[in-house]
Protein backbone atom coordinates (compact mmCIF):
# COMPACT_ATOMS: atom_id res chain seq x y z
CA UNK A 1 0.00 0.00 0.00
CA UNK A 2 3.15 2.89 0.82
CA UNK A 3 4.80 1.49 -2.31
CA UNK A 4 1.26 2.37 -4.16
CA UNK A 5 0.92 5.50 -2.50
CA UNK A 6 4.16 6.38 -3.40
CA UNK A 7 4.09 5.68 -6.93
CA UNK A 8 0.63 8.14 -7.09
CA UNK A 9 2.41 10.84 -5.63
CA UNK A 10 5.62 10.74 -7.47
CA UNK A 11 3.58 10.45 -10.98
CA UNK A 12 1.56 13.73 -9.97
CA UNK A 13 5.24 15.48 -9.64
CA UNK A 14 6.24 14.17 -12.73
CA UNK A 15 2.48 15.17 -13.76
CA UNK A 16 2.92 18.50 -12.69
CA UNK A 17 6.17 19.22 -14.27
CA UNK A 18 5.09 18.50 -17.37
CA UNK A 19 2.16 20.53 -17.11
CA UNK A 20 3.55 23.72 -16.29
CA UNK A 21 5.42 24.20 -19.43
CA UNK A 22 2.48 23.02 -21.73
CA UNK A 23 0.53 25.96 -19.76
CA UNK A 24 3.29 28.40 -20.52
CA UNK A 25 3.91 27.55 -23.99
CA UNK A 26 -0.33 28.03 -24.81
CA UNK A 27 -0.14 31.21 -23.04
CA UNK A 28 3.02 32.42 -25.26
CA UNK A 29 0.97 30.71 -28.14
CA UNK A 30 -1.99 32.66 -27.25
CA UNK A 31 0.17 36.29 -26.92
CA UNK A 32 2.13 35.55 -30.39
CA UNK A 33 -1.11 34.74 -31.93
CA UNK A 34 -3.01 38.00 -30.78
CA UNK A 35 0.20 40.32 -31.72
CA UNK A 36 0.39 38.32 -35.40
CA UNK A 37 -3.41 38.87 -35.91
CA UNK A 38 -2.94 42.67 -35.40
CA UNK A 39 0.05 43.05 -37.22
CA UNK A 40 -1.56 41.41 -40.07
CA UNK A 41 -4.53 43.65 -39.49
CA UNK A 42 -2.59 46.86 -39.74
CA UNK A 43 -0.99 45.45 -42.84
CA UNK A 44 -4.15 45.23 -44.49
CA UNK A 45 -3.92 41.10 -44.49
CA UNK A 46 -7.09 40.83 -43.32
CA UNK A 47 -7.40 36.70 -44.51
CA UNK A 48 -4.28 36.20 -42.52
CA UNK A 49 -5.43 38.40 -39.66
CA UNK A 50 -8.41 36.81 -39.30
CA UNK A 51 -7.06 33.36 -39.18
CA UNK A 52 -4.62 34.55 -36.33
CA UNK A 53 -7.20 35.64 -34.46
CA UNK A 54 -9.23 32.33 -34.78
CA UNK A 55 -6.56 30.76 -33.52
CA UNK A 56 -5.65 32.90 -31.15
CA UNK A 57 -9.40 31.97 -29.62
CA UNK A 58 -8.06 28.17 -29.33
CA UNK A 59 -6.43 29.73 -26.28
CA UNK A 60 -9.02 31.86 -25.07
CA UNK A 61 -8.30 30.94 -21.13
CA UNK A 62 -4.67 32.94 -21.52
CA UNK A 63 -6.48 35.85 -23.47
CA UNK A 64 -7.80 39.04 -21.20
CA UNK A 65 -11.27 39.66 -21.34
CA UNK A 66 -10.06 42.88 -23.18
CA UNK A 67 -8.14 40.88 -25.78
CA UNK A 68 -11.08 38.60 -26.11
CA UNK A 69 -13.49 41.55 -26.79
CA UNK A 70 -11.00 42.76 -28.92
CA UNK A 71 -10.34 38.78 -31.50
CA UNK A 72 -14.08 38.89 -31.72
CA UNK A 73 -14.56 42.32 -32.97
CA UNK A 74 -11.14 42.53 -35.50
CA UNK A 75 -11.84 39.07 -36.77
CA UNK A 76 -15.53 40.31 -37.78
CA UNK A 77 -13.67 43.34 -39.53
CA UNK A 78 -11.35 41.57 -40.82
CA UNK A 79 -13.98 39.47 -43.09
CA UNK A 80 -16.03 42.64 -43.46
CA UNK A 81 -12.60 44.48 -45.29
CA UNK A 82 -11.75 41.38 -47.19
CA UNK A 83 -15.29 41.84 -48.70
CA UNK A 84 -15.89 37.78 -47.24
CA UNK A 85 -19.84 39.17 -46.05
CA UNK A 86 -20.65 35.84 -45.64
CA UNK A 87 -17.68 35.17 -42.77
CA UNK A 88 -18.38 38.48 -41.78
CA UNK A 89 -22.28 38.06 -41.29
CA UNK A 90 -21.20 35.23 -39.03
CA UNK A 91 -19.00 36.92 -36.55
CA UNK A 92 -20.37 40.48 -36.75
CA UNK A 93 -24.09 38.61 -35.53
CA UNK A 94 -21.72 36.72 -32.66
CA UNK A 95 -20.30 40.55 -31.78
CA UNK A 96 -23.07 42.40 -31.34
CA UNK A 97 -24.90 39.50 -29.34
CA UNK A 98 -22.21 39.23 -26.54
CA UNK A 99 -20.96 42.75 -26.79
CA UNK A 100 -24.27 45.12 -27.24
CA UNK A 101 -23.31 47.88 -25.11
CA UNK A 102 -19.58 48.70 -26.30
CA UNK A 103 -18.48 51.78 -28.64
CA UNK A 104 -17.71 49.85 -31.40
CA UNK A 105 -20.57 47.90 -31.42
CA UNK A 106 -22.33 50.58 -33.36
CA UNK A 107 -19.30 50.21 -36.10
CA UNK A 108 -19.80 45.93 -35.78
CA UNK A 109 -23.70 46.49 -36.36
CA UNK A 110 -23.33 49.07 -39.64
CA UNK A 111 -20.69 46.24 -41.37
CA UNK A 112 -23.44 43.21 -40.14
CA UNK A 113 -26.22 45.43 -42.00
CA UNK A 114 -23.32 46.40 -45.01
CA UNK A 115 -22.94 42.92 -45.39
CA UNK A 116 -26.44 41.51 -45.39
CA UNK A 117 -27.19 43.94 -48.05
CA UNK A 118 -23.76 42.92 -50.10
CA UNK A 119 -24.57 39.18 -49.74
CA UNK A 120 -27.92 39.74 -51.27
CA UNK A 121 -28.35 38.68 -55.12
CA UNK A 122 -28.54 41.29 -57.88
CA UNK A 123 -32.79 42.95 -57.54
CA UNK A 124 -33.96 40.12 -60.29
CA UNK A 125 -33.37 37.37 -57.51
CA UNK A 126 -34.56 36.50 -54.08
CA UNK A 127 -34.56 39.51 -51.83
CA UNK A 128 -34.68 37.35 -48.08
CA UNK A 129 -31.42 38.75 -47.00
CA UNK A 130 -32.22 42.47 -47.87
CA UNK A 131 -34.97 42.26 -45.69
CA UNK A 132 -32.89 40.74 -43.17
CA UNK A 133 -30.76 43.95 -43.75
CA UNK A 134 -34.03 46.21 -43.15
CA UNK A 135 -34.56 44.22 -40.06
CA UNK A 136 -31.17 44.58 -38.66
CA UNK A 137 -31.48 48.51 -39.63
CA UNK A 138 -35.04 49.27 -38.01
CA UNK A 139 -33.29 47.27 -34.69
CA UNK A 140 -30.10 49.14 -34.89
CA UNK A 141 -32.04 53.02 -34.92
CA UNK A 142 -34.23 51.55 -31.90
CA UNK A 143 -31.13 50.65 -29.72
CA UNK A 144 -28.87 53.49 -31.18
CA UNK A 145 -30.76 56.14 -32.18
CA UNK A 146 -28.16 58.92 -31.81
CA UNK A 147 -25.26 56.94 -33.12
CA UNK A 148 -22.99 58.67 -35.33
CA UNK A 149 -23.26 55.21 -37.54
CA UNK A 150 -27.42 56.28 -37.47
CA UNK A 151 -26.99 58.45 -40.73
CA UNK A 152 -25.40 55.51 -42.14
CA UNK A 153 -27.62 52.76 -41.55
CA UNK A 154 -30.44 55.39 -42.33
CA UNK A 155 -28.52 55.00 -46.16
CA UNK A 156 -28.62 51.31 -45.95
CA UNK A 157 -32.18 51.10 -45.57
CA UNK A 158 -32.88 53.61 -48.05
CA UNK A 159 -30.05 51.25 -50.31
CA UNK A 160 -32.19 48.53 -49.21
CA UNK A 161 -35.46 49.61 -50.59
CA UNK A 162 -34.62 50.78 -53.60
CA UNK A 163 -33.49 47.20 -54.42
CA UNK A 164 -36.41 45.84 -53.32
CA UNK A 165 -38.26 48.12 -55.54
CA UNK A 166 -36.11 47.20 -58.28
CA UNK A 167 -37.15 43.49 -57.92
CA UNK A 168 -40.97 43.64 -57.65
CA UNK A 169 -41.11 46.24 -60.53
CA UNK A 170 -38.89 43.42 -62.34
CA UNK A 171 -41.37 40.53 -61.43
CA UNK A 172 -44.36 43.09 -62.25
CA UNK A 173 -42.28 43.65 -65.64
CA UNK A 174 -41.98 40.02 -66.25
CA UNK A 175 -45.29 39.13 -65.98
CA UNK A 176 -46.10 41.95 -68.22
CA UNK A 177 -43.32 40.67 -70.83
CA UNK A 178 -45.21 37.23 -71.21
CA UNK A 179 -48.89 38.47 -71.25
CA UNK A 180 -49.78 37.95 -68.23
CA UNK A 181 -51.08 41.58 -67.67
CA UNK A 182 -54.00 41.34 -64.90
CA UNK A 183 -50.48 39.57 -62.65
CA UNK A 184 -48.48 42.41 -63.81
CA UNK A 185 -51.08 45.41 -62.87
CA UNK A 186 -51.65 44.23 -59.28
CA UNK A 187 -47.84 43.65 -59.02
CA UNK A 188 -47.24 47.29 -60.71
CA UNK A 189 -50.23 48.10 -57.97
CA UNK A 190 -48.01 47.13 -54.65
CA UNK A 191 -44.96 48.44 -56.00
CA UNK A 192 -46.58 52.37 -56.49
CA UNK A 193 -48.15 51.91 -53.13
CA UNK A 194 -45.33 50.03 -51.12
CA UNK A 195 -42.08 51.61 -52.96
CA UNK A 196 -43.55 55.33 -54.08
CA UNK A 197 -40.13 57.55 -54.80
CA UNK A 198 -38.15 54.37 -55.77
CA UNK A 199 -39.28 54.16 -59.36
CA UNK A 200 -40.16 56.40 -61.66
CA UNK A 201 -43.90 57.14 -60.62
CA UNK A 202 -45.09 58.49 -64.38
CA UNK A 203 -43.43 55.04 -65.76
CA UNK A 204 -45.00 52.77 -63.05
CA UNK A 205 -48.29 54.40 -63.45
CA UNK A 206 -48.11 54.28 -67.49
CA UNK A 207 -47.54 50.50 -67.31
CA UNK A 208 -50.08 49.62 -64.60
CA UNK A 209 -52.54 51.16 -66.47
CA UNK A 210 -51.47 49.60 -70.34
CA UNK A 211 -51.47 46.50 -67.87
CA UNK A 212 -54.97 47.10 -66.24
CA UNK A 213 -56.38 47.70 -70.40
CA UNK A 214 -54.54 44.65 -71.63
CA UNK A 215 -56.27 42.19 -68.52
CA UNK A 216 -58.48 40.68 -71.26
CA UNK A 217 -55.72 39.00 -72.64
CA UNK A 218 -54.52 36.89 -69.97
CA UNK A 219 -58.22 36.69 -69.38
CA UNK A 220 -58.81 35.06 -72.55
CA UNK A 221 -56.14 32.63 -72.05
CA UNK A 222 -57.24 31.87 -68.40
CA UNK A 223 -60.89 30.99 -69.50
CA UNK A 224 -59.48 29.12 -72.81
CA UNK A 225 -57.66 26.25 -70.04
CA UNK A 226 -60.66 26.65 -67.88
CA UNK A 227 -63.25 25.93 -70.67
CA UNK A 228 -60.76 23.02 -71.79
CA UNK A 229 -60.96 21.67 -67.88
CA UNK A 230 -65.04 21.96 -67.89
CA UNK A 231 -65.31 20.03 -71.34
CA UNK A 232 -63.16 17.07 -69.86
CA UNK A 233 -65.56 16.98 -67.17
CA UNK A 234 -68.31 16.63 -68.98
CA UNK A 235 -66.59 13.73 -70.77
CA UNK A 236 -66.12 12.27 -67.33
CA UNK A 237 -69.78 13.07 -66.42
CA UNK A 238 -71.42 10.92 -69.75
CA UNK A 239 -69.43 7.67 -68.09
CA UNK A 240 -69.60 8.59 -64.01
CA UNK A 241 -70.60 4.88 -62.61
CA UNK A 242 -72.94 6.37 -59.93
CA UNK A 243 -75.02 9.54 -59.16
CA UNK A 244 -72.51 10.45 -56.19
CA UNK A 245 -69.55 10.54 -58.69
CA UNK A 246 -71.94 12.22 -61.40
CA UNK A 247 -72.56 14.91 -58.48
CA UNK A 248 -69.03 15.83 -57.43
CA UNK A 249 -68.08 16.18 -61.28
CA UNK A 250 -70.98 18.88 -61.27
CA UNK A 251 -69.65 20.66 -58.54
CA UNK A 252 -66.46 21.00 -60.18
CA UNK A 253 -67.76 22.71 -63.13
CA UNK A 254 -69.53 24.45 -61.53
CA UNK A 255 -66.99 25.99 -59.79
CA UNK A 256 -64.82 26.19 -63.05
CA UNK A 257 -67.74 28.12 -64.93
CA UNK A 258 -67.73 30.74 -61.97
CA UNK A 259 -64.10 30.94 -62.51
CA UNK A 260 -64.63 32.21 -65.77
CA UNK A 261 -67.52 34.42 -64.47
CA UNK A 262 -65.04 35.64 -62.23
CA UNK A 263 -62.56 36.68 -64.77
CA UNK A 264 -65.17 38.34 -66.90
CA UNK A 265 -65.64 40.55 -63.66
CA UNK A 266 -62.18 40.88 -63.27
CA UNK A 267 -61.68 42.57 -66.45
CA UNK A 268 -64.25 45.20 -66.57
CA UNK A 269 -63.13 46.07 -63.46
CA UNK A 270 -59.81 46.50 -64.34
CA UNK A 271 -61.06 48.40 -67.51
CA UNK A 272 -62.82 51.07 -65.29
CA UNK A 273 -59.94 51.66 -62.96
CA UNK A 274 -57.97 52.12 -66.37
CA UNK A 275 -60.18 54.79 -67.12
CA UNK A 276 -60.64 56.56 -64.04
CA UNK A 277 -56.53 56.24 -63.49
CA UNK A 278 -56.15 57.61 -67.29
CA UNK A 279 -57.42 60.54 -66.38
CA UNK A 280 -56.16 61.53 -63.34
CA UNK A 281 -52.78 60.57 -65.08
CA UNK A 282 -53.28 63.59 -67.79
CA UNK A 283 -53.97 66.18 -65.19
CA UNK A 284 -50.87 64.78 -63.59
CA UNK A 285 -48.66 64.35 -66.65
CA UNK A 286 -50.25 65.69 -69.16
CA UNK A 287 -51.06 64.25 -73.04
CA UNK A 288 -47.67 62.85 -73.14
CA UNK A 289 -46.10 60.55 -74.87
CA UNK A 290 -46.90 57.83 -72.23
CA UNK A 291 -50.98 58.92 -72.40
CA UNK A 292 -51.01 58.63 -75.78
CA UNK A 293 -49.91 55.31 -76.19
CA UNK A 294 -52.44 54.42 -73.45
CA UNK A 295 -55.20 56.05 -75.86
CA UNK A 296 -53.44 54.15 -78.78
CA UNK A 297 -53.85 50.43 -76.39
CA UNK A 298 -57.69 51.42 -74.82
CA UNK A 299 -58.96 52.07 -78.72
CA UNK A 300 -57.19 49.25 -79.91
CA UNK A 301 -58.36 46.61 -77.45
CA UNK A 302 -61.48 47.75 -76.79
CA UNK A 303 -62.63 47.38 -80.71
CA UNK A 304 -61.12 43.64 -80.37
Amino acid sequence: MRKLTLLLVIAAILLAGCAKPSEEKRRKQAKELYAEGLAEFRKRNYDDAADSFKEALKYIDHLSPYQIERVRYLIGKSYYLDKDYVNAIIYLEDFVFYYPNLPQTHEAYWMLIDSYLKVAPDEYRDQTYTFKAIEKARDFLSKYPNSEYAPMVRDLIDAAYTKIAKHEYNVAKFYEEYGYYYSAARRYREVLINFSGYISEEELSYRYIKSLLLSHLQAQKEKEWIETIIEDLRKKLKKAKNEEEREAIRRRISFFEKEIGRWNTLVEEARREALELMERYRSIYGEEGYYRELLRIKNRSWKS
